[in-house]
């Protein structure tokens, strides 16, 4: 008996450790990326359209459509979907300069289908560059341009970087998400992009040539559509790219229940998504040589950090009643290291991309970020990752779905 619970610690501390190696290099990588922004140069792409799904946004979307008609060309355009709305969100983007299109199947929800609805509205007259984008996001000066122009110029997919910000006068807790959110986004995908030339799409700002997404079928309620349509790309050959001098920003919600519905979707979806998708990818992406499949797949299977850094710390402790037990401590060892390499790994991170979000006046908000991951996993949050929900009360915001990791 004792013989198959080592091994199965063995095992269990194996691949804790091949994840947090796999993590560190990322971050390591992510480290030694240049933060200098080229100048933005002329671009010689033709027509973009900016699609945003929109479901009850009549309080929030104004911003957003002034915000991207800023920086449209006169031959590009904006695309609203409202999408199965009960409010004033269609006639507000009408009045805001938008091209609005409605859809209404409450029997079908979620963002795929919004997008599904939009890519099938271009068809009779495709633009060069599709831009995905959520209803609260904000573009950076220029930053539109940019991911167009890199979509353009490398024929990919390609994602900018998604940044969520905690709001003015955001506790302690709402810092931390700001941080964890930039760990993922900014930090693991910059380290991705540089060993395997791929990204996620993290949910807004994401743009594609119109050969790549105008043959895609993106109508279904996958809760975490982002992992699904990358892993779709990434088996098309079209692996996404990333953009980091294109900035999109949007603000976490205040209330504590949408928080939880927004962190629920993302932390047992994504879990629930590698769990049905991981190892097959990652075979698939040996099998066939395709490097990018690899890495993503591998970046795929690191659960989100509080859930990955609890593991790490159970199966140490395991580890240790088992060396306690029988004397072999060698998955106690690699247990520790496992740890010592993700905590080298958050402090790198927090050193480069997070001290400006989350100051040490504030690490204290740690704690508070801590206990509320206890909701996630109650009743209210496992709802809300069985089905698509809105992230606020009446509100999509396109269904991003991360409190952060």
């Amino acid at each position: 008996m004792s013989f198959f619970v080592l091994v199965f610690l063995y095992a269990l501390a194996l691949g804790g450790f091949a994840l947090a190696l796999f993590l560190a290099l990322e971050v390591a990588a992510a480290l030694f990326d240049e933060e200098d922004k080229a100048p933005l140069q002329a671009a010689p792409f033709g027509p973009v359209v900016v699609v945003i799904p929109a479901h009850n946004e009549a309080k929030s979307i104004a911003p957003t459509l002034r915000n991207a008609t800023s920086q449209l060309r006169d031959m590009d355009r904006l695309l609203v979907v409202a999408d199965n709305c009960a409010d004033e969100t269609a006639r507000i983007a009408r009045e805001n300069g938008a091209e609005v299109i409605e859809r209404h199947d409450p029997e079908h929800r979620g963002k795929g289908y919004a997008l599904q609805f939009a890519l099938d509205h271009l068809r009779d007259a495709p633009p060069d560059i599709v831009v995905f984008t959520d209803a609260d996001c904000l573009f950076a000066p220029e930053a539109l341009q940019r991911v167009s122009g890199v979509a353009s110029r490398h024929d990919r997919p390609a994602q900018a970087l998604y940044l969520m910000k905690a709001p003015d006068g955001a506790g302690p807790r709402l810092r931390v998400a700001e941080f964890a959110w930039s760990f993922i986004n900014n930090a693991r995908m910059r380290g991705l992009a540089r060993l395997f030339d791929v990204t996620r799409f993290t949910g807004a700002g994401f743009a594609a040539p119109w050969r790549v997404v105008g043959g895609l079928d993106l109508a279904s309620g996958e809760i975490v559509e982002d992992l699904a349509l990358t892993m779709t790309l990434i088996r098309k050959g079209a692996a996404p790219i990333f953009a980091p001098d294109a900035l999109v920003t949007s603000e976490f919600p205040m209330d504590d229940e949408a928080l939880t519905r927004q962190s629920a979707r993302w932390s047992i979806g994504s879990m629930t998504y590698a769990a049905r998708q991981g190892f097959s990818a990652l075979f698939e992406g040996l099998a066939k040589g395709r490097f990018a499949q690899i890495g993503a797949a591998i970046d795929l299977m690191i659960p989100p950090l509080t859930i990955f850094a609890a593991l790490l710390i159970a199966i140490t402790a395991l580890s240790l009643l088992a060396w306690l037990a029988w004397g072999v401590s060698g998955a106690f060892q690699l247990s520790v290291w496992s740890l010592f390499l993700t905590g080298a790994t958050i402090a790198g991170a927090w050193f480069r991309f997070g001290r400006e979000a989350l100051p040490p006046s504030a690490l204290g908000g740690v704690i508070a970020f801590l206990l509320s991951k206890a909701s996630v996993f109650g009743r209210k949050g496992r709802e809300s990752a069985q089905t698509w929900t809105p992230t606020r009360d009446g509100s999509n915001h396109g269904g991003h779905s991360k409190e952060g990791e």
